[in-house]
């Protein structure tokens, strides 16, 4: 465990306990957390993830831009349309990643691939405010605390069940802000 992964940690936590909460400072501190997890990825040769951060910035950047100009609460469902459209998407996303993960010589290319694929997706869903990227984000935070438990980095796995938990919490709450609206 380095100061690197802990700052990480703690930012990354801070950005989902936010987003569970509808909250804008969502956006600040996933970039900070994305800043240190891409160093994290980067020292311990996961590429695919790496470079997921770089992406994870840019959205976040959108994010906290969509965010402050709709300045709306407003969270809905996918239309079963987008569902399958996205799942299609998933997938395909996911050969090619994987694909380019293996020709530059990934640790992990297929977890990375499916990581990085589904965050990807997931990520954007949280800016547009669809409560369908709680249901990406607890396949990827379970693939993630199983991956860094084998690669014994435990304070990112403890982190990902933590996120595992809120992502799960998430979805509960969002549904419950649908029902209310």
């Amino acid at each position: 465990m380095n100061i690197i992964e802990i700052i990480a940690s703690i930012f990354s936590l801070l950005s989902v306990i936010f987003a569970v909460r509808n909250n804008i400072l969502t956006w600040p501190c996933a970039i900070i957390g994305v800043i240190f997890y891409s160093i994290f990825f980067h020292q311990n040769h996961i590429w695919g993830n790496m470079f997921l951060q770089i992406i994870f910035f840019i959205q976040s950047i959108y994010g906290w831009r969509k965010w402050d100009i709709t300045n709306s609460n407003k969270i809905e469902w996918l239309e079963k349309k987008d569902r399958n459209i996205l799942a299609i998407s998933s997938f395909l996303l996911t050969i090619f990643i994987t694909y380019i993960l293996i020709i530059t010589g990934d640790k992990s290319p297929y977890f990375d691939g499916i990581t990085t694929s589904l965050s990807l997706i997931a990520m954007i869903l949280l800016a547009k405010k669809k409560i369908d990227t709680w249901l990406y984000w607890i396949i990827v935070d379970i693939l993630f605390v199983i991956f860094f438990l084998n690669e014994g980095n435990y304070l990112s796995s403890i982190t990902y069940f933590v996120f595992l938990i809120l992502a799960i919490t998430g979805l509960k709450q969002w549904k419950r802000n649908i029902k209310t609206d």
